[in-house]
């Protein structure tokens, strides 16, 4: 019976590269049903946009928040609120402790010492849910004006499309003589099973 010839080393590295690609775009659409789908239920998403938080949140990550009662507020809680020093900004940090007021001290997991302004137990938006990681770095860097990543992400995921969609159709366009089986007529050493000519390793 005759051997079919193995795939070329480029056709090998062509079908590798698109099940990568084809990974990494599942992934990535993973990430941002992960993202998107908890807002239908009532969570609310922002991107982390400092290394305050690390190692438990990173630049570009997406943090899905639910609002807490003044009640259930606990030391050891991840919480949104809106910076003391600027109400326009909001900030993700770890609850520590109350004061004798009842404001919440609050540190970011990163920073060696607590926040100086205490916040308002009132004021707190949301505790955090579900960390989402890096779906939000396109985000991140146009607020860092960083418009080298975001052209270098969209390049690689137009190729990307490409590849996918270059694989979906490269079964296409074969002749006649590709789908009709070889003629019959083999040799006594072809039905014995020797080597067939031109294949490799």
């Amino acid at each position: 019976m005759t051997t079919p010839p193995a795939p070329s080393w480029p056709a090998r590295a062509a079908a590798t590269g698109r099940i990568a690609v084809a990974v990494v775009l599942v992934a990535v659409a993973g990430l941002g049903v992960l993202a998107l789908v908890p807002r239908l239920v009532g969570f609310e998403g922002h991107v982390v946009v400092s290394g305050s938080m690390a190692p438990q949140l990173a630049e570009g990550d997406v943090v899905l928040t639910r609002p807490v009662a003044v009640p259930d507020l606990e030391s050891g809680q991840i919480l949104l609120f809106p910076d003391p020093s600027s109400a326009e900004r909001l900030v993700v940090h770890r609850l520590v402790s109350f004061d004798e007021q009842g404001a919440l001290v609050t540190r970011g997991d990163a920073n060696q010492s607590n926040d100086t302004t205490h916040v308002p137990a009132a004021s707190v938006i949301g505790q955090v849910q579900l960390r989402v990681p890096y779906i939000g770095l396109p985000a991140y860097w146009r607020a860092e004006g960083r418009w080298g990543p975001i052209g270098a992400t969209a390049v690689l995921l137009a190729a990307a499309a490409v590849v996918v969609a270059g694989r979906s159709g490269g079964g296409r366009g074969r002749t006649t003589a590709d789908r009709v089986p070889a003629p019959r007529g083999r040799t006594t050493a072809d039905r014995l099973g020797a080597p067939a000519v031109g294949t490799a390793v």
